[in-house]
């Protein structure tokens, strides 16, 4: 592989799926030169709603972006695949919270997911001239 993996301990105990990360069969995150790839994550709680699933997202994301050295600001693209077209101003207000100024580039798809119940998927790209 061309780039680090991001694991740690805080980002398995964080995550929906814990199991997958200790497998191997998930990532995290890659470091590749200055990028950070972090892999789509879904809320572990999928019984919360739009708000709710979206705001442990993007928890999830910051904490990997830490564990790597990042932060929410060297965020530059923002994919989020939401499965009903209502749900989407409740998204983007929850993304508003975390990107009040100067948002990432973003692309929003509406389509199915393979988790039954969430409402969202969100993955990022993350760019640290100095990493």
């Amino acid at each position: 592989m061309a780039g680090i993996v991001i694991r740690s301990e805080a980002i398995e105990k964080a995550h929906a799926h814990p199991e997958m990360i200790r497998s191997g069969a998930y990532s995290p995150a890659v470091k590749a030169g200055p990028f950070l790839y972090v892999s789509g994550c879904i809320a572990d709680d999928v019984s919360n709603d739009m708000t709710g699933q979206a705001r442990e997202e993007f928890g999830f994301i910051k904490l990997v972006l830490e564990e790597a050295g990042y932060e929410m600001a060297d965020v530059v693209k923002l994919q989020a695949f939401i499965t009903d077209a209502n749900n989407y101003a409740a998204y983007s207000a929850v993304r508003k919270e975390y990107f009040a100024q100067d948002p990432p580039a973003s692309t929003a798809v509406i389509t199915n997911l393979l988790i039954p119940d969430a409402l969202i998927e969100i993955d990022v790209v993350a760019y640290k001239e100095d990493a």
